[in-house]
Order: C-alpha cells, then sequence, then structure tokens
C-alpha cells in the first residue's frame, strides 16, 4: 500500500480472522491450563447459583464425596445439621451484601465420619452489579483441627498440672502449720479443734469427713467435716461401717455406682472418694474420707486419673501426719498421767493435789469466792491388811478410788494424798456445802464392800474432815492443815464420823 492510498477491506477482514483465532488460541490454552490447575489442587472449588445449587465441583471433590454425582444438589446438604443453618445465613448475607466471607464448618459423610473444611465465599456480578455466582474455595483442614484438638488437650492437662503443684505447694504449707499445732495441744480432746479448723483448706475442692477413734467405747467420731460430704456421713461410725477401717488400708472408689461404697455414707457420692485410715504404732486412731465431686467428669480421662491418684498420695500423707502427732499427744498424756496420777487408783497424787490447791486458793481470793477441802482416812486400814492381806488391801483402795470418781463434781478434784489418805478439792463450794458433800461420802464409804477371790468383804468405815476457804485458812497449806486437823479430831472421837475444821484466828 502507497501512502495515502485507502486501505483495502479483504486485507482488514484477514487481519481480523488471524486476531480471532490467536485470542481463541489463547483463551483454550488459558482453559486447559486453568483446568490442569483445578484438577490438581487439593483445595475444593464449587460455583453456586444464588439458591446454593451446585453448578461446578472441582476434581477434588471425589477426594471427599468420592465419584458421586454433585452436579445441581444443594450444596447445604452435606453441611453437619449443627451447622447447617448457620452456614445458610452466611451464604444469604454474601449473595445479599455482594461481600465475600470465610466461615467454618463441618462435612458429615455418608459412612458416619466427619471432616472439618474452611471456606471462603466470593461472588461473580453481572453488567449490572447484581450477583449472579458464588464461587467458593473451601479446604479440609480436619488434620489441623486435631492437631488443635490435641494441643488443646495437652495444654489442659500442663494447666491442671500447674494448679495442682501450686495447690500441693499451699497444702504443703498448711499441713506444716498443722503439724506445728497439733504438737503445740496439750490433750487429744484439743487437737480435734485444730484439725477441724484447718481440714477444709487441706483438701480444696472436695468435702469429707475426719473421724477420730474414741478408745472409751471404740467408735470413730466426726472431729471435722467439709464440703458436700459433711450433710452425707454418719457422724459416728463403727469399724465395720468402712472397708479402710476393716481392711487397715486405703479404700477407692472410681465409680459411685461400686457395690463396694461404705456404709458410712448415708448419700451415695457424687463422684470418686477414698478412705484412707489413720494408723499409730499400728493402731487405728481415725479415719479420714475424701470425696472428689461430680466435676470430676468433665476432666479429660488422665487430668481425672491423675488427680485421684494425687488425693490419694495426698490423704496418707496427711493421714500420716495426724497419726504421727495423735501418737506423740497420747505418750505425752500418758507420762502426763503417770506424772500426775497415783498409780493404783488412778486418782491425782499428792504433788498434782498441792499444785492444783493453791491454784483454787488464788483464784478464790481474787474472785471473793470459797473453796472446800474434805480429808478422808481409812478406819483400822492396817488391820485389815495384816486380816485379808496386801492384795485385798490394794483392791479395797481402788475400789475407794472408783467411788470417788464417780461420787463428785466434774470440776471437783479427787486426790490420793498417800497411804490410806484421801482428799477432794471443792471449788467454790462453801462450807456448809462442804459439810454436806463430805456425808454423802463417808454414809457411801460405810456402804463398800468388795469380792475378793469370791469372799465378800464389808465393814469398811472412814474418818473425814472438813475446812474451807476462808474461814480455816487463807493458803493452800493452812487449809490442808485444818483438814487434816479435823480429820484426826475426827478419829479422836471414835472415828467413823466427821468433823468441822476449828475457825482459823488469823
Amino acid at each position: 500500500m502507497t501512502p495515502g492510498q485507502p486501505p483495502d477491506p479483504a486485507s482488514h477482514r484477514h487481519a481480523d480472522s488471524v486476531g480471532n483465532g490467536a485470542a481463541l488460541e489463547i483463551l483454550a490454552a488459558n482453559a486447559r491450563t486453568l483446568g490442569m490447575v483445578l484438577d490438581n489442587m487439593s483445595d475444593l472449588v464449587a460455583m453456586l447459583d444464588t439458591e446454593g445449587r451446585r453448578l461446578y465441583n472441582s476434581p477434588s471433590y471425589r477426594a471427599v464425596f468420592g465419584d458421586r454425582d454433585l452436579a445441581g444438589t444443594d450444596s447445604f446438604l452435606e453441611i453437619h445439621p449443627e451447622d447447617r443453618e448457620r452456614v445458610r445465613r452466611v451464604f444469604r448475607e454474601t449473595v445479599a451484601s455482594g461481600v465475600g466471607q470465610r466461615t467454618q464448618y463441618r462435612f458429615l459423610l455418608a459412612d458416619g465420619s466427619i471432616r472439618y473444611i474452611e471456606s471462603q465465599g466470593d461472588v461473580i456480578k453481572d453488567a449490572g452489579g447484581k450477583v449472579t455466582h458464588v464461587v467458593v474455595v473451601a479446604r479440609d483442614i480436619t488434620e489441623r483441627k486435631l492437631f488443635e484438638r490435641t494441643l488443646e488437650e495437652s495444654n489442659k492437662q500442663l494447666v491442671a498440672t500447674v494448679q495442682l503443684l501450686e495447690q500441693r505447694h499451699r497444702q504443703n504449707l498448711i499441713l506444716g502449720k498443722l503439724g506445728d499445732l497439733m504438737q503445740m495441744c496439750k490433750s487429744v480432746e484439743e487437737s480435734r479443734g485444730v484439725v477441724a479448723q484447718y481440714a477444709d483448706e487441706l483438701f480444696p475442692g472436695t468435702s469429707g469427713n475426719l473421724y477420730l477413734r474414741n478408745f472409751a467405747n471404740e467408735l470413730f467420731e466426726t472431729a471435722a467435716s467439709w464440703g458436700e460430704a459433711a450433710l452425707a456421713g454418719d457422724p459416728v461410725i463403727g469399724k465395720d461401717d468402712c472397708w479402710a477401717l476393716r481392711r487397715g488400708q486405703m479404700h477407692v472408689i472410681e465409680d459411685a455406682r461400686s457395690k463396694l461404697v461404705c456404709q458410712h455414707l448415708m448419700v451415695p457420692p457424687a463422684g470418686p472418694c477414698l478412705c484412707a485410715p489413720i494408723l499409730g504404732n499400728g493402731e487405728l486412731l481415725g479415719l479420714l474420707h475424701v470425696q472428689l465431686g461430680a466435676e470430676e467428669a468433665h476432666l479429660p480421662g488422665p487430668v481425672r486419673l491423675r488427680r485421684l491418684e494425687s488425693q490419694q498420695v495426698w490423704a496418707l500423707t496427711v493421714a500420716e501426719q495426724i497419726a504421727l502427732a495423735l501418737v506423740n499427744l497420747r505418750l505425752r498424756e500418758s507420762l502426763s498421767a503417770q506424772a500426775v496420777r497415783d498409780s493404783l487408783t488412778g486418782l491425782y497424787n499428792r504433788r498434782y493435789l498441792e499444785q492444783v490447791l493453791e491454784r483454787e486458793v488464788l483464784r478464790a481470793a481474787r474472785n471473793g469466792r470459797p473453796v472446800g477441802v474434805i480429808m478422808l482416812d481409812l478406819d483400822h486400814f492396817k488391820n485389815f491388811n495384816d486380816s485379808h492381806g496386801h492384795e485385798a488391801g490394794d483392791m479395797l483402795l481402788r475400789v475407794l478410788g472408783d467411788y470417788l470418781v464417780t461420787h463428785v463434781r466434774a470440776e471437783d478434784i479427787a486426790c490420793r494424798y498417800g497411804g490410806e489418805e484421801f482428799v477432794v478439792i471443792l471449788p467454790e463450794a462453801s462450807p456448809a456445802m462442804s459439810r454436806s458433800r463430805a456425808e454423802e461420802l463417808w454414809k457411801g464409804v460405810q456402804g463398800l464392800h468388795i469380792n475378793f477371790h469370791g469372799e465378800l468383804l464389808r465393814g469398811v468405815t472412814a474418818s473425814v474432815g472438813v475446812a474451807a476457804f476462808p474461814g480455816h485458812g487463807r493458803t493452800a497449806g493452812e487449809l490442808l492443815g485444818a483438814a487434816d486437823a479435823a480429820m484426826y479430831a475426827a478419829k479422836r472421837r471414835g472415828r467413823d464420823c466427821v468433823e468441822i475444821a476449828e475457825q482459823s484466828k488469823s
């Protein structure tokens, strides 16, 4: 073509034909490339109409649903029923707003298995801006979810372990404090209050009962209760009511439906529980019962098992600490009793008498109240020994000691002063009351008899002297001396009578 010559229409048609062919070839090549991508990609690609029906599904869907033809089906049918309505709502919002959204849900497959899916939905609009299709690119995240769940489970176990270690540290501090306080207790009875104060802190998050043995009746009485078990356990139990007490070793109940639930539980436990016997020097001293509670069922299995095992170890540790303190207390009580008690009669001895009388006189002087003293001496005790033997004499002294213990007030103090002489201290007793009590004891002695090797020995009498603070003496020594003088006055009168001390001149 020369310059200025008009273009040839035929040549234009040829050029257009060549251009269109090249464009078609490019489009075909792109389609093949896209097909190869879709055929080999692991992500799930689907095109849906605005109602959610499937218009296209990438070949990767076969890995999830097999060779089933999904074209034209409702894309929500395979979604787990618990997630379906939520995903429908997200889809409707996407179509309405024209803005794609990301969401997670579960596929429920025909074999009952579940796959976790994460998808991104994006819209296709026509020239007028109306949404005509939704393209969904989804990814199977089942393995990731399982890993996250495993990680979450491990994290729960780690948190539970850390909490358990922190709790055990606090409990050890409390147990140390409890041990120190129990070592300072003067009696087993006093220790009950100490244990009761710290029981719930030793076993936080649980409930239970601590029983201590009453050696007088061989029963086990509640010393402390905490949590719901306080209302579910019998307050007084016998040895046969608990498997741990019968066997002398820990008894664990992992399932409340077990047939081996102890009889002392009036209400079945809500969760795992255990009974730990408290043993000292091979002797049963008490019982520790701990219930973990129904909330344990919500914990992961390994955590639940580890907590139960930890509680068993801790219960044994606490039981051993309490047993050690109780053994030491009983030993101290025994040694203390030996120091202040008469070995033959079990009454307080002369040393204790002098200490207590001094205290009572000082207290009476401070409060302006009286104190009575009764001194009693068995008549012709030497003749009784000579006639029946020392063994019979010892038995008579023991019988008299038992009589005094059971015939004085709780606040009165009965003592063996020495030989066949006995003293009773009567705090806040007036002279008249002291004389009345002395006459009751004097008559009681007349009625004593002992069965000695089948022979009934009777005819025991006593000479009794009575003195009272402050009229007969203002110090312990003066008061005791006045009662002694009155007793010898009774002997001079012919024995078997009661005499009142003379009024003090000071």
